[in-house]
């Protein structure tokens, strides 16, 4: 083992180990470093939009070895707990992408994808860069008429290689606003991601977390008694950073600086 203050790495992906196709720089050789002394990682992300496979792939090709049982997903997280809130055989109308669709799927939640049905038992909604107004309409319609409302994650923005987009938290408020309904946030730092993130990394007992978000990553662990680690190569800046209500464990520029 390496000489670390933590056992397990909880690590985000978007922002920390790349940002759009970018990986950030240092990323891959601080992984293999972690790796080599041993420590136990997974990679959670609220970004609901790829399945676990295209996760890996997307890694793989910017020179991290990853495999499938160490990416956890907002969609992943999303489709366990309603799979054990007993939702298999129900239906969902969705707003995101393959992530979402897929994860529902596997634990027998059929996802409606005709535009002209309008009623469910759920409405699920992730980060979807290609949403048009129509999708809006029908999640929005769905969920006044009853269908139970949920988000893989509430995050405001999202981190592009070109600056700061609208994440699904922005998308979530517009169907919010227009169902009159409040969603059910299942990424984090809501209990069930974290505590899906803990089952995932059984027997650590110093476990941290890495992340660019204070709101989402360092909150979720911060109420777990987790080690928080901030970097400063996603949507935090330095600036961001001093004025925090809550200082981090550690501030870092970058992931290439986790074991140092």
């Amino acid at each position: 083992m390496i000489d670390a203050p933590f056992d397990g790495l909880v690590c985000d992906l978007d922002g920390v180990i790349y940002r759009g196709d970018s990986v950030i720089d240092g990323a891959p050789e601080a992984i293999a470093r972690l790796r080599s002394g041993g420590i136990p990682l997974l990679f959670c992300t609220n970004n609901s939009l790829a399945t676990v496979a295209q996760y890996v792939e997307k890694l793989r090709g910017l020179g991290l070895e990853v495999a499938p049982e160490e990416i956890l997903t907002s969609a992943t997280v999303t489709a366990e707990t309603l799979q054990e809130r007993g939702f298999a055989g129900k239906t969902a109308i969705v707003v995101g992408g393959d992530g979402i669709t897929e994860a529902l799927s596997d634990v027998c939640i059929s996802v409606k994808t005709d535009p002209e049905v309008t009623v469910s038992d759920l409405v699920v909604v992730g980060w979807d860069p290609e949403l048009v107004y129509d999708d809006l309409k029908r999640a929005a319609s769905a969920a006044r008429r009853g269908a139970l409302l949920v988000a893989t994650n509430d995050d405001a923005t999202f981190p592009a290689a070109d600056g700061l987009w609208p994440g699904t938290g922005a998308i979530l408020a517009a169907i919010e606003t227009a169902s009159g309904r409040r969603a059910e946030v299942m990424g984090k730092p809501h209990p069930p991601m974290m505590e899906a993130a803990e089952r995932r990394l059984k027997g650590a007992q110093r476990i941290a977390i890495v992340g660019d978000r204070p709101d989402t990553d360092l909150a979720g662990g911060t109420a777990r008694g987790w080690m928080t680690i901030l970097v400063l190569s996603g949507v935090t800046d330095e600036d961001g950073a001093r004025s925090l209500p809550e200082r981090p464990d550690r501030v870092i520029s970058s992931i290439a600086e986790i074991d140092q």
